[in-house]
């Protein structure tokens, strides 16, 4: 199969489709949306497997069918794409699936609902011309595979549309994965420290209706209130977040801290460059604590599975008739939605026992769910069933 995928957050996809050696993958990233944790992988200068470049600017949104990104995509056989990739994989010739990250479903196709995430001014007519083409392009897909949690269904209903699968998050599990033995004993030890809870997650502690409705809403508050509740009652806690410019409630969070008497018990982590932690600084940080803090508005991300896979028990709150749906067989978050739930979680994992026990069942249940391999395997199948179907353009 000739594979061609776009858009930032693509890379683990594509990594595992080229693992199969009868798969013709290509994986093409417009250079001003490129992650900056992307930029040390050495595969990116595989020309082979990856394109960099300027594909997305003011002439290519005006007229997608000419844009050189809809040609390049046009070469294979079908495609995945995210974020502006409909826009361009509609005139592409070739059938794909959307692949939404977020703002690409719940906010990028309504720029009426979205106009308080933006600037204002000339801001709102590119946002007018950039929804009306994402619109059409996800209305043409083959497919569209996203979590079926609210936000995401909420957004395709809008759109007269429904989620036709779930792709798993996919992982490299090699780099995500518990302590080594020789590191063990000291990653899993009690040695005084007190019980380290990480939590990479952006700060949005808002809870605007439209914050909440599009899943952008973190609700970090619920750790910060219930960590104070655990030291009132003895237990020793320590707290990592991480300095980001997505962040924008972290003054808040600040005076939030400080409030709860928590400062010096709370460690803010910058990677002391633009770009960020890399993803094996990141790995390493999950391979500290004793605890990892997602989210808590209903939904989960990367934290939770990079966390799992490293072999951390996970705090988050999702809804369970989702999660039920998702993964029948079960998943090993803890749950908390309020500030003793959360309290509880970190008294459960402060037993060294529960906490290596919970770990353990966290990395098998990302082995079986969300390795790169899986997710590409699941893939591969789907892909071909949308191949051969009649009237698939190829």
């Amino acid at each position: 199969m000739r594979i061609a995928l776009f858009g930032p957050y693509m890379f683990e996809l594509a990594v595992g489709l080229r693992e199969n050696e009868a798969n013709e993958v290509h994986l093409f990233l417009d250079e001003a949306t490129l992650p900056r944790s992307l930029r040390s992988e050495t595969l990116l200068d595989d020309p082979d497997f990856a394109a960099i470049g300027p594909w997305i600017d003011s002439r290519s949104i005006l007229r997608p069918s000419a844009s050189d990104i809809a040609g390049r995509i046009g070469e294979y056989d079908i495609a995945l794409v995210t974020e502006l990739g409909p826009v361009f994989a509609r005139h592409s010739g070739i059938p794909y699936v959307f692949i939404p990250t977020g703002w690409d479903l719940t906010c990028g196709p309504f720029p009426i609902r979205s106009r308080s995430s933006r600037r204002r001014g000339i801001g709102d007519l590119s946002a007018l011309v950039v929804a009306a083409r994402l619109r059409a392009g996800i209305r043409e897909a083959a497919g569209i595979w996203g979590a079926p949690f609210a936000p995401f269904t909420i957004a395709a209903a809008r759109l007269g549309l429904s989620l036709t699968d779930n792709l798993p998050q996919p992982l490299d599990t090699d780099l995500f994965s518990p302590p080594r033995e020789a590191d063990r004993p000291q990653a899993d030890s009690d040695d005084g420290r007190g019980l380290v809870i990480f939590h990479p997650s952006r700060i949005m502690m808002s809870e605007n209706r439209f914050l909440v409705e599009t899943g952008q809403c973190k609700r970090n508050q619920v750790l910060f209130d219930g960590m104070a509740e655990a030291v009132a009652s003895g237990i020793d806690v320590r707290l990592q977040l991480l300095r980001r410019a997505s962040s924008p409630d972290e003054d808040e969070a600040i005076r939030r801290i400080e409030a709860l008497g928590l400062r010096g018990r709370v460690e803010w982590l910058d990677a002391g460059r633009p770009e960020g932690f890399t993803w094996a600084e990141l790995a390493d940080l999950y391979r500290s604590a004793d605890l990892v803090a997602d989210e808590f508005g209903g939904w989960f991300g990367l934290v939770a599975i990079e966390g799992a896979a490293c072999g951390r028990p996970v705090l988050n709150h999702v809804d369970s008739d989702t999660m039920a749906e998702m993964y029948p067989d079960g998943h090993p978050f803890l749950q908390a939605a309020t500030s003793g739930e959360v309290a509880r979680a970190i008294q459960i994992v402060g037993d060294a026992d529960r906490r290596r026990q919970i770990g353990e069942s966290s990395r098998e249940w990302v082995l079986r769910h969300h390795d790169r391999s899986v997710v590409a395997r699941w893939a591969e199948a789907a892909l071909s069933l949308i191949l051969s179907a009649p009237g698939s353009g190829r």
